[in-house]
C-alpha cells in the first residue's frame, strides 16, 4: 500500500514541462533507496561525515577485503562522493581503479492541501 494512504494520485510531467504551481505545503519523501549491501556506502552533504565515510571506505577494501564497495551521492551530495572516492584513492597509493556510473532515479513529494476535502497530489521528478 502507499504510504500517503489510498487517497493519493501520482502526477508525471513530461521532462521539459517546468513543475506545476502548487496549492499546499509540500512533504518531501526520502529517496527510495535500491537493496544495500554492505559494501554501500551512501554519502550525505554533510562535511563533519567526511573523514567517517573515507575511513570506512578504507576499512571495508583493507580490514573486510570486499573486492570493491559502491558510494552513492544524490543531487549536491556528488561532489561530496567523488571526493571520498578520491581521497579513499589517494590514501591507497592508486592500488585501486574507479568506474563511475549515472542513474536516474524518482523522487515523490506529496502536495498537502489547503482544503481537507482535496485530495493529497504526489508529484515525481527525476533525479541524476
Amino acid at each position: 500500500m502507499d504510504p500517503v494512504g489510498a487517497a493519493a494520485k501520482l502526477q508525471s510531467r513530461p521532462q521539459d514541462q517546468k513543475r506545476a504551481v502548487i496549492e499546499g505545503s509540500v512533504k518531501k519523501r526520502k529517496p527510495i533507496r535500491p537493496s544495500v549491501s554492505r559494501s554501500d556506502i551512501y554519502v550525505t552533504r554533510e562535511p563533519r561525515k567526511f573523514k567517517a565515510q573515507v575511513n570506512r571506505a578504507r576499512k571495508l577494501l583493507l580490514d573486510r577485503n570486499f573486492p570493491s564497495i559502491t558510494i552513492h551521492g544524490l543531487g549536491a551530495a556528488i561532489p561530496q562522493a567523488i571526493k571520498i572516492a578520491n581521497t579513499v584513492k589517494a590514501s591507497l597509493s592508486d592500488q585501486m581503479t574507479m568506474d563511475v556510473t549515472t542513474d536516474t532515479v524518482n523522487i515523490y513529494d506529496d502536495v498537502m492541501p489547503e482544503n481537507p476535502s482535496d485530495d493529497i497530489v504526489t508529484q515525481i521528478s527525476s533525479r541524476y
